[in-house]
């Protein structure tokens, strides 16, 4: 029985959450050299290769959402630009319970969406899996790092299940591609804040 690609990508980002917060894994890793050459794949990913895919997916909006949303349908980038300004609204909040759930749940949304984009290996957004896969690892570091994540494992933990329940849900029930293409532009924009933050 061969094994689904995305979801060994799947597994390899849950472990990363895992051991991003343990000490004895990271002691050699957290300096600026290593975080800014984390920085430095991610931001070149999403510039070289995500971004210019989402051109493709304008074909798909199109026809979709043809007549609905005049602009949805022609700008992918109006929707990364979204998912940054979403990020940086909800890191801009006061310090506090309430806006300390509000920062995780845009995260959990995240997470979600990613599981989501990895059940359909084959989506031209995200090949090679292997890229993807090493990019979006690297960007769980840096985010893992900077909101400190190992201190509060149940926001780890509930990162770990929205990105399993992103990807079953999307294995059960038929998303289309459509929206698959504005997950995809929306997650590019919180990985770009996070990586001109740090």
């Amino acid at each position: 029985m061969m094994i689904h690609p995305g979801f060994i990508s799947l597994v390899i980002l849950a472990l990363i959450h895992v051991l991003a917060g343990k000490p004895s894994f990271t002691k050699w890793l957290w300096h600026k050299m290593f975080l800014s050459a984390a920085c430095g794949v991610s931001l070149s990913y999403v510039f070289i290769d995500l971004l210019p895919s989402l051109e493709k997916g304008e074909a798909v909006l199109k026809y979709a959402l043809k007549g609905t949303l005049p602009y949805l349908d022609r700008h992918t980038y109006i929707v990364a630009l979204c998912g940054i300004l979403f990020y940086l609204g909800i890191d801009s909040t006061k310090k506090g319970k309430k806006s300390a759930w509000l920062k995780n749940s845009g995260y959990i949304l995240f997470n979600f969406i990613i599981g989501a984009t990895l059940s359909d290996s084959s989506n031209p957004d995200i090949k090679p899996l292997s890229l993807f896969t090493i990019a979006i690892g690297l960007h769980y570091f840096i985010r893992d790092h900077l909101y400190n994540l190992s201190k509060t494992p149940k926001v780890l933990y509930t990162l770990i299940a929205m990105l399993f329940l992103g990807y079953f849900v999307t294995e059960f029930f038929h998303i289309p591609d459509a929206v698959i293409a504005l997950e995809i532009a929306f997650a590019s924009g919180g990985i770009l804040l996070n990586v001109f933050r740090y």
